[in-house]
């Protein structure tokens, strides 16, 4: 496999923007349309923005806001915006499906309605929400923002998609994996969700089973994708793993199983978000580990790092780990410092190409980092 990274866009230097969050959609081939949102603060984003490639990632157009994906003034100071948006491009309607969900800010901060960084005025119940919006074969975005209404989970604090692989089938279904919680339980469970999506608006149809780990915040952001006939999650663990799962018919799921390489040894992951990416037939993993030279990084979120999973024994094998992209340090001063790519995604552009996109995460550095761009060959 041949890896060759770039970046798109600079803002070490403090002269431009930080781009994070940065998602792609193939159009075909050549044409990819990406969201992004520039980034101030830990979890902390402004409006949601594309930018367009016309030669399959070689180059790509300035952002430019989407309409009516930015923030909202709410009430007691505190601020909705949208974030961890995906965009997706739904051949049988030509559209773009870019799915996200919504996000809470209080003076300048994020503000989490859990209560997880600090009391919620007057007993004030948020809630957090998938949003989406949908983009025409013309280039033209729907005019405001969606609600993806689940009725049943109307009472939850939280069921959101939010960085999430899913996975289209036929003309008009759609599954989506989700994480849910509810007030006054910190944890949060995983399922999916059959959804119907005619061009214009996604509709649910049926809940699978939830799947629980009671351990810290329990299961984040589960990635799914449909290889070689079986439905496959993986999923982002407070436990010290990442861990998978599998089913038959995307919605009802067996237990979880830790991640561990062809020579048993178990990944240590802490926390840290996973994707799949399938090539020629073959599928792998993208994640980040604990290895002997990122003990001091938060989570060890650098280097970013790709293996073949054989589907059969449904382990990675070791032989075939690669780094995407490589651990920079930037000092030798007091803390060891490193950007760190906790968030990243990739795309398929043919049966053999993709693209992993990522945003330096740099806080020590007031957040001012690099877009990058890894083409798999």
């Amino acid at each position: 496999m041949k890896i060759v990274t770039k970046t798109i866009w600079e803002n070490r230097s403090g002269e431009n923007i930080s781009w994070f969050h940065p998602k792609a959609a193939a159009i075909n081939s050549t044409e990819l349309l990406m969201t992004l949102q520039s980034i101030e603060g830990s979890d902390y984003y402004l409006p949601v923005h594309e930018s367009v490639s016309h030669d399959g990632g070689e180059t790509w157009s300035a952002p430019a806001p989407i309409p009516n994906m930015g923030r909202v003034e709410l009430e007691h100071n505190i601020t909705e915006g949208v974030c961890d948006v995906v965009p997706e491009y739904h051949a049988p309607t030509q559209t773009v499906l870019a799915i996200g969900h919504n996000v809470y800010y209080r003076n300048g901060h994020l503000f989490d309605s859990l209560g997880d960084w600090g009391p919620v005025p007057d007993n004030l119940r948020l809630q957090r929400y998938p949003l989406y919006a949908v983009r025409d074969k013309s280039g033209n975005w729907t005019a405001t923002r969606r609600k993806l209404e689940i009725p049943e989970l109307s009472d939850t604090s939280a069921y959101v998609c939010g960085c999430n692989q899913r996975v289209f089938m036929g003309e008009d279904q759609l599954l989506i994996p989700f994480t849910c919680g509810y007030y006054g339980r910190h944890d949060r469970m995983a399922f999916t969700v059959l959804c119907r999506y005619d061009g214009k608006e996604i509709t649910s149809e049926k809940r699978g089973n939830c799947i629980e780990l009671p351990v810290g915040r329990g299961l984040m952001e589960p990635q799914l994708c449909l290889h070689d006939g079986t439905f496959l999650l993986t999923l982002r663990t407070e436990d010290g793993s990442g861990h998978y799962a599998m089913s038959a018919d995307g919605l009802n799921w067996g237990g979880m199983t830790p991640w561990r390489f062809d020579t048993n040894e178990k990944l240590s992951m802490t926390n840290t978000q996973q994707h799949w990416l399938q090539l020629n037939g073959k599928l792998y993993l993208i994640y980040n580990r604990e290895l002997s030279y990122n003990r001091h990084l938060m989570r060890w979120r650098a280097p970013l790092l790709l293996a073949e999973v054989d589907p059969a024994r449904m382990v990675l094998l070791r032989e075939t780990e690669q780094v995407v992209f490589p651990m920079m340090p930037e000092d030798t001063t007091a803390e060891f410092k490193a950007a760190l790519f906790g968030n990243f995604h990739p795309v398929n552009l043919t049966h053999g190409e993709a693209l992993i996109l990522a945003g330096e995460e740099r806080s020590h550095n007031a957040f001012l980092g690099n877009t990058l761009q890894a083409r798999i060959h």
